[in-house]
């Protein structure tokens, strides 16, 4: 088989499995909203949301800002030049603007590339800052993970007694992983397409960066801050109408959901971000009703009460040709 053929067809048969696994999570996301409003027929939503508890409100939209600032560190500390810390905060909270017009987030990757080539980095450097964001923060978030797994399983209203099988099963799946990439070729083809040519084209930026304990520490720092933000504001936002999660299981759900309406081609996640959220507080132990209203109430603070706000952010950052 000619070459090109070949990586046509590699090409297709990855396309189409990008596809199927969308269509799943969509269909999943579908049930989930069916089975969510089949159980809250009858149930007077409005109401529950208007007698929320203002002072657990007010907390949450102040932690809500907690994750915008902890990009800023994060990007503002791995950046290879010296970026305004206002303006940034500016960007990022153009960002939610943007996300909603586009699908999975392409829209705000696009235009942090942009405002970093504004700066004066050349395309490739800013492609390639954006690529050590969030491959630090992949990492760091998977070891936050990790660690809200075993703590979650410590507690006996998470419905897990022992976290060792957990992690003993994640350790599993680790090795044969392992041991498929280093005994299929193609996965090993794909893995070095997909992780070893990356890292090893970002490396000397990001060797760069770890010459400078500092900006690592901030850098660590910020990215810790974005799921425990948004983890504790979907506490508060649980308190605030009646319920009491655990905050290691509330990290769980928000990475999960960030997952989900990330795969789903959908702008902004409308409809998956709360479907995934809500069913992720039921699975900590929420009633339905509560937990969709604590989900609604989430997604407006860190969401579309930003929207207003983000647009005028967007048309000051153009006027000021700054993306």
């Amino acid at each position: 088989m000619a070459p090109g053929l070949r990586a046509d067809r590699l090409r297709r048969r990855r396309l189409w499995a990008r596809r199927l696994w969308r269509a799943l999570l969509a269909v999943a996301t579908v049930v989930a909203v069916v089975v969510l409003v089949h159980r809250l027929q009858g149930a007077d939503l409005g109401e529950r949301l208007r007698s929320a508890d203002p002072g657990w409100v007010t907390i949450a939209a102040i932690v809500a800002v907690v994750p915008l600032l902890g990009n800023v560190a994060s990007m503002t500390a791995l950046s290879p030049v010296r970026i305004p810390v206002v303006r940034t905060c500016l960007l990022w909270l153009a960002t939610s603007f943007v996300n909603l017009v586009t699908p999975s987030s392409t829209g705000g990757v696009a235009l942090t590339v942009r405002y970093l080539q504004q700066r004066g980095l050349p395309l490739a450097v800013a492609a390639t800052t954006i690529g050590i964001v969030q491959s630090t923060s992949f990492v760091v978030t998977a070891v936050l993970l990790l660690g809200c797994v075993l703590l979650a399983g410590r507690e006996p209203e998470a419905g897990v007694s022992l976290p060792w099988p957990v992690l003993g099963g994640a350790v599993v799946l680790a090795g044969v992983l392992f041991l498929v990439v280093r005994w299929w070729p193609r996965a090993r083809r794909l893995a070095a397409e997909k992780v070893v040519e990356p890292v090893r084209a970002e490396w000397p930026a990001l060797r760069r960066v770890l010459t400078h304990p500092t900006r690592v520490l901030v850098a660590l720092l910020g990215h810790l801050a974005v799921p425990l933000g948004f983890a504790s504001t979907l506490l508060c936002c649980a308190r605030a109408v009646g319920g009491d999660p655990s905050l290691p299981l509330l990290v769980l759900v928000v990475v999960g959901s960030s997952a989900v309406t990330a795969a789903i081609p959908v702008p902004g996640g409308i409809g998956a971000s709360e479907a995934s959220l809500a069913a992720g507080l039921v699975a900590s132990g929420l009633d339905p009703v509560p937990a969709l209203s604590a989900a609604l109430l989430y997604r407006a603070l860190t969401f579309w009460l930003r929207v207003p706000f983000a647009w005028v952010a967007l048309l000051w950052l153009r006027r000021r040709r700054a993306v």
